[in-house]
């Protein structure tokens, strides 16, 4: 297994935000994390990228424990790929790839032929090596998105962490980003994703995580956690989960907010 968390607990500083989450991912899956604002999902990336220690559990990425590793050996093994980027200075698309590779070499060193054919590879993967000598923030949100994931490429890790990836995209780019963790996933990648579409993990997910205040709600398969139960207990609202088939016969599925018999209320719980 590729990717290993047991009974992880951390925070920041005075109490722990994520409690005794365990889940796991291989190469060639997709682990979606959902769940409400402030449910934990973005400490759980925080303590998986080691910029947050973690109080109890264990964290283990190709068997090797991430509190073993430096910040150098870490930046091997896992790639983050935030919800946006947002450059300061006007570097090329190519500069901003390289920059993946700075892991591989020390700070007194200039990039290598290997390094800038690894970014090249990188854009061509990613169908935007025509974009290489491009201003980065001349870049539409949609592009600068795969530049950063080029990037995370780049950088030769095999666990690439996206932090809500989708968030600041119109919906052709959404889908876009989608069909491009698929293609990742099964190039061998594991890839880790946080979401507030549930819609995302039911379309794409190997295994989901489903947190609520900071603990596992529901941990396993699409079919298994984005239930309707799973949902509104989570979420505090009434949901339902449909199943439809596209034009091309492809199953898809559906969350669906509901309004209450009383006109839409919200139970009382959390809303996302």
């Amino acid at each position: 297994m590729l990717l290993e968390i047991s009974g992880l607990s951390g925070g920041y500083g005075a109490g722990d935000v994520v409690r005794d989450v365990s889940c796991s991912a291989d190469a060639g899956e997709i682990l979606c994390l959902v769940g409400p604002n402030g449910c934990g999902k973005t400490t759980l990336f925080r303590l998986l990228l080691g910029m947050l220690h973690q109080s109890a559990g264990s964290i283990c990425i190709d068997g090797r424990d991430t509190a073993s590793l430096s910040p150098r050996e870490l930046a091997k093994l896992v790639a983050y790929i935030p919800q946006y980027h947002t450059p300061v200075f006007s570097y090329t698309v190519l500069d901003v790839v390289m920059m993946g590779r700075a892991a591989h070499f020390s700070a007194f060193e200039a990039p290598k032929a290997a390094d800038r054919e690894a970014a090249f590879a990188a854009l061509e993967k990613m169908r935007i090596a025509p974009l290489a000598n491009r201003s980065y923030i001349s870049l539409s949100g949609g592009q600068r998105q795969m530049v950063i994931i080029a990037r995370a490429i780049c950088q030769s890790a095999r666990l690439l962490v996206m932090d809500e990836p989708a968030a600041n995209l119109d919906y052709a780019n959404h889908k876009r980003l989608m069909d491009v963790a698929v293609e990742l996933a099964a190039g061998g990648y594991c890839v880790v994703m946080s979401t507030h579409a549930p819609e995302d993990p039911a379309s794409i997910g190997s295994r989901v995580l489903l947190m609520h205040e900071g603990r596992v709600a529901a941990f396993g398969t699409p079919e298994e956690v984005i239930t309707s139960g799973n949902l509104e207990r989570v979420y505090g609202i009434s949901m339902d989960v449909v199943t439809v088939f596209d034009r091309y016969g492809k199953k898809r599925t559906i969350c669906l907010p509901l309004d209450g018999p009383g006109g839409g209320e919200y139970g009382g719980g959390e809303t996302c």
